[in-house]
């Protein structure tokens, strides 16, 4: 692993010294025939350069969104310094931003990065996961951002810009096909309509078969391939000018998607899982029954789903005035997720038999047991997000030294969802015997949001720019809660009636930043900034004190500095920023067990805090006319300084110094791309993207089987053009070495099993576009 870091970090710097080389050891070679394309993003609500915004932000144009087959959040963190996505199933995603994250999914909870699609936010994180298609840009804010884009900002922001329709007709079809059956279909006809009236539909189909083939010999899912599915998104757009100052934009987009289950492989323990001397090694079970060492190999006995249906409706008005452009955003939003899943890789009846010295199968058990959790679990639940959400800003012209940006926002976000747990045949081992147990936990959350801010920049000389911000918002939250076990003895999840709470939460969010124009293309800037995530009730919660018992906010604030340069005639771009968070008042999501008597339960307080220093770098070098040179370097040291453990049989723990979740210490990506101008105008591009990730923890008790391992990825593309650059057929491969890599981990019964998801083995395929 030292020489995989090693070469990496060697390659990286390479490239940053090279970028600084042709800057200042190249005699003047100019050259106006190409320079790196200018990249103009709405991070603080109007239309600015990216190199002239003091934050650190990464912008993936629409272009290369399809030229690297990015499409979902996983692809846009692999590029992205200091982002990681994970994901327990499709519909539970897990983003996080310098180490900053969420793993609760309960009805009440609440994210640490804020998704946006065209100025609307998506409250429900299981409408978070959707197919990346038909966008201008995606650009991804690093760091708190409570000022312009208020609660559930306190890691970062993500922000989705489709395609706007024009006066232009563009039409374009796409089509891959690729193994394990993938068949991809995508189409797009934009333009005018009438006059000062313009529209566009698009939509994007995918289909594949799956990774993972089921050899559970008896099984019903015998030699099934499993994990696959199909996705559906549409989107439709009018924008009517009726004047040259009022523009009304109309869009309505959703998503039909059923998809299979992930394959979730068992990957370690810590010690016995029981104390009668069953079946202590899931590895051990898992090859004894078939499962191998292949994290394709499944052993689920329940064929999971995930089936998403998502509609939404916005309306952005936008009026200009001498002063500047007053606009509003009204917008609409329902997704429903219903899902099925096998939670361990371990079927039913066959796991928890005794072992024989040998380490395998052999007669059932007879020795009592005082404890033990069954590990044969199906999950499956319901869930209902509407959100109403209206926005009116008031954003000054750029004509003077002072600009600014007021608003206000509201929103009411209304979740219901009932989720089952399914113990076919074990819950708790008692006495050798195994007792079924089938439970429900039914919640449901409305969340009332107000906020009102205002940001604003002086220029106090030609070269030094002073800006600031400031937002409040508060935040009503009502919730009811239940627990029914419908059979089985019932230790794990308790009944309890129906029960209902609320609380209110307050925040004022602030910014302070200065920049400083060194040269016409480079610029130096310092920043604090704050952010913060929502209070919430738990979710599946186990009793109905702590059902009803509330966590209050979670707070941090930035400190960053930060250069951003373009150099060598425009031919290189070199941006980097460092920072400091104090990170406090952390919701940690628990297992709480008081007692040798008490299962116990899962809960979510306010727990910890953390402190995260890092360095963050971005580059692109135009090396030759046709050879570029990118990548992006991040340094990550985030870490618990106060941090108590769960406490209950043996004592509570101290998590404090240890790594924070979903946090690695260095990741590397780099990219290498070749244009090949030919004879007869057409050309040939060729590129491959590198990517390296070190070892992550998924526990705050940085248990060892509860890792991520450091991987590295490569892909490659090569692509023909058409000399009227209509047409387009590329052939690619991901994952050229076949590595097999974890995308997620999670561990059960304090800590003794963990079960970890994979990405996608090596796969391949070709795509073919036809723009008119």
């Amino acid at each position: 692993m030292k020489a995989r870091l090693y070469v990496t970090t060697s390659l990286l710097t390479l490239g940053m010294i090279s970028a600084s080389a042709v800057a200042y050891g190249a005699e003047d070679e100019n050259d106006d025939t190409f320079t790196i394309e200018e990249i103009t993003v709405t991070a603080q609500k109007r239309a600015e350069n990216l190199q002239q915004i003091p934050l650190a932000i990464t912008a993936i144009s629409g272009d290369l969104l399809r030229e690297d087959d990015i499409t979902n959040l996983q692809d846009i963190g692999n590029r992205t310094p200091g982002m990681t996505f994970a994901a327990f199933s499709p519909g539970q995603p897990e983003i996080a931003i310098r180490g900053i994250g969420t793993k609760e999914d309960g009805a009440s909870a609440s994210d640490s990065v804020v998704v946006s699609v065209d100025d609307v936010y998506i409250a429900a994180r299981t409408a978070q996961v959707f197919d990346i298609f038909d966008l201008e840009r995606v650009e991804v804010l690093r760091g708190p951002q409570g000022t312009l884009y208020g609660k559930n900002s306190i890691g970062g922001s993500i922000n989705f810009v489709t395609t706007k329709p024009g006066e232009d007709t563009e039409i374009r079809f796409r089509q891959t096909v690729g193994d394990y059956g993938r068949f991809d279909t995508a189409g797009l006809i934009s333009g005018k309509i009438a006059e000062n009236l313009f529209g566009k539909v698009s939509f994007s189909r995918r289909k594949f078969d799956g990774y993972y083939k089921n050899v559970l010999v008896g099984s019903d899912l015998f030699g099934k391939q499993l994990g696959g599915g199909t996705t559906f998104a549409y989107r439709g757009m009018l924008r009517w000018t009726p004047s040259e100052d009022l523009e009304l934009i109309f869009s309505a987009d959703g998503a039909d998607d059923r998809m299979g289950d992930s394959n979730r492989e068992p990957v370690g323990s810590t010690g016995p899982l029981h104390d009668c001397g069953c079946a202590s090694d899931p590895i051990a079970v898992n090859n004894a029954l078939g499962g191998g060492t292949s994290p394709f190999d499944s052993l689920n006995d329940v064929e999971g789903y995930t089936d998403r249906d998502v509609e939404g409706y916005s309306l952005k008005v936008n009026w200009d005035q001498a002063w500047g452009t007053f606009t509003s955003i009204s917008a609409y939003r329902k997704s429903t997720f219903d899902w099925l899943e096998d939670s361990e890789g371990l079927p039913p009846s066959k796991t928890f038999v005794a072992f024989n010295a040998p380490g395998g199968p052999g007669p059932a058990f007879t020795a009592p047991a005082t404890e033990g959790f069954a590990f044969d679990v199906s999950d499956a639940a319901i869930e209902t997000t509407k959100q109403l959400t209206q926005e009116f800003r008031a954003t000054s012209s750029t004509d003077g030294d002072l600009n600014w940006v007021v608003g206000a926002f509201y929103s009411r976000e209304e979740t219901d969802r009932t989720e089952n747990y399914y113990f076919p045949s074990i819950g708790l081992i008692i006495d050798g015997a195994n007792v079924g147990s089938d439970m429900s936990s039914i919640q449901s959350n409305r969340s009332d949001t107000f906020a009102v801010y205002a940001d604003g920049s002086y220029a106090v000389s030609d070269d030094l720019t002073l800006r600031a911000g400031i937002r409040y918002s508060t935040e009503k939250k009502d919730m009811t809660a239940a627990a029914v076990v419908h059979s089985g003895i019932g230790l794990l999840l308790k009944d309890f009636a129906e029960v209902s709470a609320s609380d209110r939460w307050s925040n004022v969010s602030w910014r302070v930043v200065a920049d400083y124009q060194v040269t016409e293309d480079s610029m130096i800037y310092a920043s604090v900034s704050t952010g913060f995530k929502s209070g919430g009730f738990t979710g599946s919660a186990s009793s109905a004190a702590q059902a009803t018992k509330p966590f209050n906010l979670e707070k941090a604030t930035n400190f960053e500095v930060g250069v951003k340069s373009q150099f060598w005639d425009n031919r290189a771009r070199f941006n980097v920023a460092a920072f400091y968070t104090d990170y406090t008042d952390l919701q940690v999501t628990r297992f709480f067990q008081p007692g040798v008597d008490d299962f116990g339960q899962f809960i979510t307080e306010n727990a910890g805090k953390a402190e995260i220093k890092g360095v963050e770098a971005e580059f692109t070098v135009l090396v030759t006319e046709g050879l570029e040179w990118g990548g992006s370097y991040a340094y990550l040291d985030a870490e618990y300084t106060e941090y108590a453990g769960s406490p209950g049989v043996g004592g509570a723990a101290d998590f404090s110094g240890n790594v924070m979740r979903q946090a690695p210490e260095h990741s590397v990506y780099m990219y290498g791309k070749y244009t090949l101008e030919l004879e007869d105008g057409s050309s040939l591009v060729a590129k491959v993207n590198y990517r390296y990730q070190s070892l992550s923890y998924y526990d705050p008790n940085n248990n060892d089987i509860t890792t991520i391992p450091a991987y590295d990825l490569w892909d490659a593309r090569i692509a023909w053009n058409s000399p009227d650059g209509r047409w387009e057929l590329a052939g690619w491969v991901k994952n050229i070495s076949n590595e097999e890599y974890r995308t997620h981990v999670f561990s059960q019964r304090g800590s003794r099993i963990a079960f970890a998801l994979f990405g996608a083995p090596r796969t391949y395929g070709l795509t073919g576009t036809f723009t008119f």
